[in-house]
């Protein structure tokens, strides 16, 4: 696909991200997206099978980025401590930069449908990729909560998945009500920087003050 293609899809996918936000995947309509685009519906499904290949494509871009973006701190970033705090300070890093991303905060947040119901081949190997994307980025939390853990420098009272769930549950929490915040529906009191000072403070929690030296 050229670059005058490419660039046609990302303006379809930002629009469906605007309105998906807006009215809920399941209230929202091809022909909406389209009007957002400036576009013909025509032109939705010259890119896109139907309204859920748009949401498909939208998660799985993001799951990518996510984990895109976590390699390469972990490349860098050692300490098991600062590592778990990096790739939880990515999510905040891509669903708090703008008013525009915060729409993922309610995109991630609707349910696919069961592979099964696919009719569309195409359809069920995105949502596949999509399923890989989430277990890749939990088996990097669990390898990084479990390195702390056999160095000393997390707590061993609870295991990897869990923390993992603990971690994960409250990050989505806390940016869904700065999305609700946005949108003006809600009085909730605190900020994106009160987000990743939370999220740090609770992975100090399991964090230990003396970790085994390795020699």
């Amino acid at each position: 696909m050229g670059t005058k293609a490419e660039a046609k899809k990302q303006i379809i996918l930002d629009a469906a991200m605007k309105v998906f936000a807006e009215k809920g995947y399941h209230y929202a309509t091809v022909e909406e997206i389209a009007q957002e685009a400036g576009i013909a519906k025509g032109s939705v499904h010259a890119y896109f099978e139907n309204k859920l290949d748009i949401l498909l494509t939208l998660i799985l871009l993001f799951w990518q980025t996510i984990n895109e973006a976590n390699t390469a701190k972990q490349s860098q970033i050692h300490e098991p401590v600062a590592a778990l705090k990096a790739i939880f300070a990515t999510f905040q890093e891509i669903l708090l930069q703008d008013e525009r991303s915060l729409y993922w905060g309610k995109i991630l947040q609707e349910g696919l449908p069961k592979l099964h119901t696919h009719k569309s081949e195409a359809l069920r190997n995105k949502q596949r990729a999509i399923e890989r994307e989430g277990q890749k980025l939990g088996r990097t939390i669990d390898a990084v909560i479990r390195a702390g853990q056999d160095t000393g420098c997390i707590k061993k009272t609870v295991k990897s998945q869990v923390l993992r769930q603990i971690l994960g549950g409250a990050s989505q929490l806390l940016v869904y009500g700065i999305f609700i915040k946005g949108r003006g529906t809600s009085g909730i009191g605190y900020t994106a920087k009160d987000v990743k000072k939370a999220l740090d403070l609770l992975i100090d929690l399991f964090a230990t003050q003396n970790p085994i030296q390795r020699s």
